[in-house]
């Protein structure tokens, strides 16, 4: 059985993760952008969809670890 501190743990592992991989992508557009100014459709829909998932991880940090 997982306890609080376990839950809360796995959460901010999460939210770490998505945090860097958010970075990432931001670093990958800004390159991208760099090299060739202009839209870069892939760069920024990959910068999006992290920003998105690190959205859902954050709430995950917020929410009360007692209500899994």
């Amino acid at each position: 059985m997982s306890t609080v501190n376990d839950i809360e743990a796995a959460r901010l592992d999460a939210a770490e993760a998505e945090a860097k991989r958010f970075l990432k992508r931001l670093a990958d557009l800004r390159a991208a952008r760099k090299a060739d100014p202009g839209t870069h459709p892939r760069e920024s829909g990959a910068m999006k969809r992290a920003s998105l998932d690190l959205t859902r991880a954050l709430a995950d940090v917020r929410r009360s670890p007692y209500s899994t």
